[in-house]
């Protein structure tokens, strides 16, 4: 039984996810109700730090907003989806095949027990009619046993395209699961696995590792001006101009919002901060048009803050002082380039 605290506790927190959803005016169903009462936890630190940079940045928390924050924190993704998926077809498929095996074993078993038979009614003196009937036996044993054996191998045949088909839709799963739907570049939790493997082999081979962490300026202001499908739009634009800027073993990936990350392996805080001030520079200097309405909405601005990783540190440290760095920028006027320290 809950402790009064413990109640009480857990009493506030509910009171508050109901209290927000009411006052956002968002449905009271039970994925909000997670997701508000998860945030006033703070058992989610991924979680609380994107509602509060939507907050800072003036982004309503619509309830489009709250499914895509639910949806990336809490459903189960495609991949774990498509691995349950496959592991339920290739257990069924590697059933019939061990049936089928099964089968056929004892089939072969009696086939040998057969033909030893018939060797030793040989062995006798026998008629033309004896003889005849026993060459047919044998020759319907053989015609058995092959008939076995070729359904043995279509049914292989069968669970290899079924096994085939199964690794595609593990890949497809995979890739999914790793691209962000809007921009088509890694999404943040392909950043989290990247940025793990990066730190990994820079602890093992010493080479510097350095962060980007990119934000749109002022992009609340231009969805509020030209609405949430220009602000896509733009959002694309970004997302491929950063893929441009990179090049090797570099990742671009979009952390959230109008947030991106750009991992660079083997490189340190002074190049990092010259390909920072590229990336700003070649962003700015494209015309943001939509060929389709012959609309000219102007350049976008960015803000970048630079980090360098220091050994022994978790990524959530790095991607913090990276943060630190981008915050400055925008403190300092915005469309430029913080530094960490």
């Amino acid at each position: 039984m809950a402790s009064a605290d413990e109640f009480d506790k857990v009493s506030a927190l509910a009171a508050k996810a109901m209290d927000r959803m009411l006052s956002d005016r968002l449905l009271a169903n039970p994925e909000n109700f997670t997701l508000w009462f998860v945030y006033f936890s703070g058992q989610h630190p991924d979680l609380t730090r994107a509602v509060d940079i939507a907050s800072r940045d003036g982004i309503a928390l619509s309830q489009s907003l709250c499914d895509e924050l639910f949806k990336r924190f809490f459903s189960l993704d495609a991949e774990v989806q498509a691995i349950r998926e496959t592991s339920d077809k290739a257990r069924f498929a590697l059933g019939r095949v061990l049936e089928q095996l099964g089968n056929v074993g004892s089939e072969t078993e009696r086939y040998g027990s057969a033909l030893s038979g018939f060797s030793e009614e040989l062995s006798q003196p026998l008629g033309l009619t004896d003889l005849r009937a026993m060459v047919a036996a044998i020759a319907a044993e053989t015609a058995g046993i092959v008939e076995r054996q070729t359904a043995l191998q279509l049914q292989l045949q069968e669970s290899s395209l079924q096994l085939a088909e199964m690794r595609v839709s593990l890949d497809s799963a995979r890739r999914e699961a790793m691209t962000d739907g809007l921009t088509g570049i890694a999404n943040r939790k392909a950043f989290d696995l990247m940025l793990l493997e990066a730190m990994d082999e820079t602890a093992r081979d010493g080479q510097p590792l350095s962060l980007l962490m990119v934000d749109i300026d002022h992009f609340k202001s231009f969805n509020d001006t030209h609405g949430h499908l220009v602000g896509d739009h733009v959002l694309k634009l970004v997302a491929r101009m950063l893929t441009e800027c990179i090049k090797g073993r570099d990742t671009a990936a979009r952390y959230g919002g109008e947030e991106f990350a750009i991992i660079l392996p083997r490189t340190s805080l002074d190049n990092a901060v010259k390909l920072a001030e590229q990336v700003r520079a070649f962003v700015g200097g494209r015309q943001i048009v939509n060929k389709a309405r012959n609309a000219n909405y102007g350049t976008v601005a960015l803000s970048i803050g630079v980090a360098q990783f220091r050994p022994g540190e978790n990524s959530q440290s790095l991607v913090r002082r990276a943060d630190q760095a981008l915050y400055s920028a925008k403190r300092g006027g915005r469309n430029r380039v913080g530094v960490e320290g």
